[in-house]
């Protein structure tokens, strides 16, 4: 399946949630999304940062939606991207899908050299795609030299001292890449009762 014919199958998973009408969601649902970027102004992102974009996700900001209300408290703009206080795109991601950080491994003494000197160069090398709340984010690695990683949607969770981890497909441990990303959310919600809810830390993991 191309790109296009799955995009158009996510949107339509999309639309089928306005079926839905569950306690936990968190920004305005059903999803409401506004119109794609204009290919220029991904140009002038992609010149300006020297990054070139994951296929699947420039795909779908310049064919379907710049951003949304989902998921959980909305897809973030690649305009916001723009911001100087964001996350440094142009320098390169410092972990890979086989080595990401896991903060609970970290001696005390380690945790604090953490923090004092090494969490500027953490926020490197990636979008921010949408937040849960309470600081946890997925995040979509954009600058990396290590192919296995570029592309991959990661769960950032730093402000409760979890980590940083690729999203694993829970079917194959595969890292999810932008689509899988999306069409888990709208699977996900679409099969949970309006009661239920979900987290993508549950798809956290480290490939082996």
């Amino acid at each position: 399946m191309n790109i296009d014919n799955r995009i158009e199958l996510i949107m339509k998973k999309m639309d089928r949630l306005k079926e839905k009408s569950p306690k936990f969601a968190c920004g305005k649902f059903p999803p409401e999304w506004k119109p794609p970027l204009l290919e220029q102004v991904v140009e002038t992102y992609e010149k300006q940062t020297g990054i070139q974009l994951p296929e699947d996700y420039r795909r779908f900001v310049t064919t379907v939606a710049e951003c949304g209300t989902q998921p959980f408290y909305g897809l973030y703009s690649l305009k916001s991207s723009f911001n100087k206080d964001g996350p440094a795109v142009h320098k390169k991601f410092p972990f890979t899908v086989r080595n990401p950080l896991n903060v609970s491994e970290l001696s005390a003494e380690e945790y604090q050299a953490f923090w004092e000197n090494e969490i500027s160069k953490v926020d490197a090398g990636f979008l921010l795609l949408c937040t849960e709340g309470d600081a946890m984010y997925s995040i979509l690695i954009v600058n990396t030299d290590d192919k296995e990683t570029y592309g991959t949607v990661w769960y950032y969770d730093l402000a409760n001292d979890f980590g940083i981890y690729p999203l694993l497909n829970p079917q194959n441990g595969i890292p999810m890449r932008f689509l899988d990303w999306l069409e888990y959310y709208a699977d996900k919600t679409y099969e949970l009762s309006d009661e239920e809810y979900f987290g993508y830390a549950e798809l956290a993991g480290k490939v082996e």
